[in-house]
């Protein structure tokens, strides 16, 4: 079994940088950026912004070896206690090889985000055993308006800032996948909870993320996919009608990879503007392709693209139980400092 390293939990008085592993999609929103560091900071945390992290290119994304660079000088500074994302987008598996491994084996720290971090986060995981963080982002989390979300809050400090075990997790009241505004509230709907694709019980790691960022690590040295794992995934909905057949082509790729044959669970997403004809085949698509499995398949779950969020540790231990309507994580994510 792979030996964990668990970073040091958050306290207030820490020093936080934020990063761009991946590349935006979309110009930085600066009331956004400027409202998720008031929020930050308002939490006692100290804000250091890497020099990169503003950075894009037209087309293409920024040159990796800057956001490496960023995220190098982030694990070499003391002062520096976690790195938080800035955004989703793409290109964040071109910067794991240029990653000094020796300075996050001997310096590590929490890192966290979702999308396109999913690539940064499996990584880490599976190259030198560092548990990291499946949660908001600056830009997609911490800048809510007025104010984050007090469920996607309650898990960040939950998670980071203590070191015992989190236990049973449950879904959020209310949820919403309306696009985020800048001068007023989301509008809110009720949560109809989690419910199970297929019954069953396991106990095992919990790896994933995006399903296909965490495709380009297949092959590769990053790959975080083992026997036991509970597998977590999500993905993003961008209203080009083409959802549905990347989920069918990525889970075939799943299929012939083995993953199925070797997860003891999994775990699936809200995904954000599914019409009930779109959820039904994307629950079909989940069931087709791991017939005959065993595995317990937990749905609606709220993380990724969806608001609020869990917080998820990569690497943790967790369980599925459906006979007691149990998703838990099972130790802590943390060390006391």
């Amino acid at each position: 079994m792979r030996k964990l390293i668990k970073p040091p939990k958050l306290i207030s008085g820490d020093t936080v940088g934020i990063v761009s592993p991946a590349s935006a999609f979309f110009p930085i929103n600066e009331s956004a950026f400027q409202r998720s560091i008031a929020y930050l900071e308002k939490t006692g945390l100290h804000i250091q912004i890497a020099p990169h992290t503003r950075d894009q290119r037209k087309h293409l994304n920024p040159p990796a070896q800057h956001r490496a660079d960023d995220l190098n000088q982030m694990f070499a500074d003391p002062n520096i206690k976690a790195i938080f994302s800035l955004s989703g987008g793409s290109g964040a598996n071109a910067i794991l090889p240029l990653l000094d491994w020796h300075q996050v084996q001997v310096s590590p720290k929490i890192v966290m985000g979702y999308s396109a971090v999913t690539a940064l986060l499996n990584g880490l995981y599976a190259k030198v055993g560092l548990v990291t963080f499946h949660g908001p982002m600056t830009l997609n989390g911490f800048s809510e308006y007025p104010q984050p979300f007090a469920y996607t809050c309650h898990h960040v400090e939950r998670i980071l800032f203590n070191a015992e075990p989190v236990g049973k997790l449950e879904p959020s009241a209310q949820w919403t996948d309306a696009y985020p505004s800048e001068d007023q509230p989301r509008t809110m709907k009720t949560n109809s909870g989690w419910h199970w694709l297929r019954d069953g019980n396991a106990s095992g790691p919990l790896v994933g993320g995006n399903l296909r960022t965490l495709l380009t690590l297949a092959g590769t040295p990053y790959w975080p996919v083992s026997q036991g794992a509970i597998l977590c995934l999500e993905e993003v909905n961008f209203g080009d009608s083409q959802l549905l057949r990347n989920v069918d082509e990525s889970l075939n790729q799943c299929q012939q990879i083995g993953v199925f044959d070797q997860i003891a669970g999994l775990i699936v997403s809200k995904i954000n503007e599914l019409t009930e004809e779109e959820k039904k085949l994307f629950e079909f698509l989940i069931l087709e392709y791991t017939t005959d499995r065993q595995f317990p398949i937990l749905s609606g779950v709220d993380f990724g693209h969806t608001a609020p969020q869990l917080t998820l540790p990569i690497g943790i231990q967790a369980s599925l139980d459906s006979e007691r309507d149990l998703f838990s994580l099972d130790e802590g994510a943390v060390v006391s400092n």
